[in-house]
């Protein structure tokens, strides 16, 4: 048989939030040399809510981690770059019993049950995970500016069938992205039973791997939605901004999956649709 989960429904918002599209830079790359010479101006190039002066300085987290400006040798996750977009998501995992392992990180590219995910590189912004530690109480990333981080947490909660839940809007809007790790271990396993887990493509695997798979989609999803809603329209048929299930990209409203001739297997996707989203991503 055949069957299809709902992945995410987010119902803060009674009215459909009208997206901005932010135009293509036609200006020359940042000269961080003439900007830290100019002063603070006000000027934010890349639209991402720190200034140039800011991601030319480098800036300072709560805890007094220094994040610094990027260099011919930095890491581009460990540094700011005025010319292309920074955003900080606050990684909270469940304080007990989590589901999670250690270090794990979402918005790096990885692969998993066959699944190769690029994190959030394919929409043109940078991912700087952080602790709950690192930002202020209220997402606030620093003190010298007022853009605030994406929050997402861990849920261990079993009440209930939404695998994750986030608000639709920008990083400054209404707080909370949360992933039900137990609810979707759970799916996981009710679906498939006593049959064997296979990927899409035939190969064997196991449960640890699809349901990290499907943490890591999950993860990369309910951000999308706060980062500008993602997709191009809100499409009521398909619970707001989603793609219909099974389109085969990140923002699909839910995963498809396959039990047949003993073999159980779960259409994760781990890609975006890279000539409509990126277009939709507004971070103040």
């Amino acid at each position: 048989m055949t069957g299809k989960r709902a992945l995410a429904v987010a119902a803060a918002f009674l009215a459909a939030l009208v997206l901005a599209v932010v135009p293509g830079r036609a200006w020359a790359a940042v000269d961080c040399s003439a900007v830290l010479a100019a002063g603070e101006t006000g000027l934010d190039t890349d639209n991402d809510g720190f200034t140039d002066f800011q991601e030319c300085s480098g800036i300072t987290l709560a805890d007094g981690t220094l994040v610094p400006p990027c260099n011919a040798t930095s890491v581009r996750a460990t540094c700011l770059d005025p010319n292309t977009r920074d955003l900080f998501i606050i990684y909270a995992p469940a304080t007990s019993g989590s589901l999670l392992p250690a270090g794990f990180n979402p918005f790096n590219p990885v692969q998993v049950y066959g699944v190769s995910f690029t994190g959030l590189a394919a929409l043109g912004l940078t991912a700087h995970q952080i602790t709950p530690a690192q930002a202020a109480a209220d997402r606030t990333v620093t003190g010298v500016s007022t853009e605030k981080a994406v929050r997402t947490s861990e849920s261990l909660d079993t009440n209930g069938t939404i695998l994750g839940n986030c608000q639709w809007g920008t990083p400054g809007g209404l707080d909370g992205c949360v992933i039900y790790t137990q609810r979707i271990m759970s799916f996981i396993t009710s679906t498939c039973g006593a049959n064997a887990i296979y990927t899409p493509g035939g190969v064997p695997s196991d449960i640890n791997s699809v349901f990290l798979a499907y943490a890591v989609h999950t993860f990369l999803h309910e951000t999308g939605h706060t980062t500008g809603g993602m997709t191009s329209l809100y499409n009521s048929s398909y619970g707001g901004y989603h793609y219909k299930c099974g389109a085969g990209t990140m923002m699909e409203q839910c995963v498809t999956y396959s039990v047949k001739g003993g073999k159980c297997s779960f259409n994760i996707s781990g890609g975006w649709n890279t000539s409509l989203d990126p277009s939709t991503i507004k971070l103040k």
